[in-house]
């Protein structure tokens, strides 16, 4: 049983990406599996953390209020990727909020095990480049919330978030949240995605029928 390990294809995330089988099997074994069935907040923005996560099956929104209260959407955290590796490390509190979607499951790992790792370069490297790419997105959203239209900002926030399912589940008043305009606005241009065949919609879930014709033309 020594060789064997609880989520299997964690093995290939991109926080142990090029790392000793080994390696990788202790660190996945050490952590404690979690099964959320309702959505759950599992960081709160500016309270501490008791170490990092890993999403094992399901998702998890990230999203940062305000100092006017106002609930910005700023990313999801997709099967593999892991969340609150840098205030683990650092010991500071929760940049943003992190909730759970429903029958989410995520691999919790302690601030030991954590350091622990850290002694390993390639570890180290690899959390270099998460932070990295998360730089790189965050500078994407920054440009399409400064330079591009309505219609831009939200056909790129439906292309990222139906990335891994092809399915939306959120609610037009959040969807405004996230793109910066009324619910009208966001009703009249998803009427006008469900007439060129884009999407369909049924209540809040939002199904992308063409997603390589959503994402044509966006700044990605």
């Amino acid at each position: 049983m020594e060789n064997c390990v609880r989520f299997p294809h964690l093995l290939k995330s991109e926080i142990l990406d090029g790392l000793d089988t080994d390696f990788k099997k202790n660190f996945l074994n050490a952590g404690v599996a979690k099964v959320y069935h309702k959505p759950t907040t599992i960081f709160d923005q500016g309270e501490p953390v008791s170490g990092m996560a890993i999403v094992a099956h399901g998702y998890v929104d990230i999203s940062l209020v305000g100092e006017d209260g106002q609930k910005t959407f700023l990313a999801r955290a997709n099967v593999g990727e892991s969340l609150g590796e840098s205030e683990t490390i650092i010991g500071e509190s929760c940049a943003a909020n992190c909730k759970t979607s429903s029958n989410t499951t995520l691999l919790h790992c302690a601030v030991a095990d954590v350091n622990a790792a850290l002694k390993n370069p390639g570890f180290i490297k690899n959390i270099t480049r998460i932070f990295h790419n998360r730089m790189m997105f965050d500078n994407w959203v920054k440009h399409i919330t400064m330079f591009g239209s309505v219609s831009c900002r939200l056909r790129n926030y439906l292309y990222v978030l139906s990335e891994s399912t092809g399915t939306v589940r959120e609610t037009q008043s959040y969807l405004a949240n996230m793109v910066g305009c009324s619910r009208q606005t966001i009703n009249r241009e998803l009427g006008m995605l469900r007439e060129a065949g884009l999407i369909a919609q049924s209540g809040s879930e939002i199904r992308v029928l063409d997603r390589a014709a959503l994402g044509e033309g966006l700044v990605l």
